[in-house]
């Protein structure tokens, strides 16, 4: 019981993770997309902005494959 509990915190801790990501990473979107409909090039930071939290999503939402797979197994 305990320990189905503390992965469900972690699932729940991973989830608002990737919701703060996916907000920090919406601004990037918008300032390549914006720059793809001016036909001008992007700001190389604002790329390596967009990659950066890109990568750490997938990083997040690896994480939370492993560890709900983990809770399906307790249950």
């Amino acid at each position: 019981m305990l320990q189905r509990n503390k992965i469900a915190k972690e699932i729940h801790a991973l989830e608002e993770e990737i919701k703060i990501l996916e907000i920090k990473r919406s601004r990037s979107i918008a300032v390549i997309l914006e720059a793809l409909i001016s036909r001008t090039t992007p700001n190389d930071e604002d790329v390596q902005y967009f990659r950066t939290f890109t990568a750490e999503i997938e990083i997040k939402r690896e994480q939370l494959q492993k560890l709900t797979r983990q809770l399906e197994g307790l249950i």
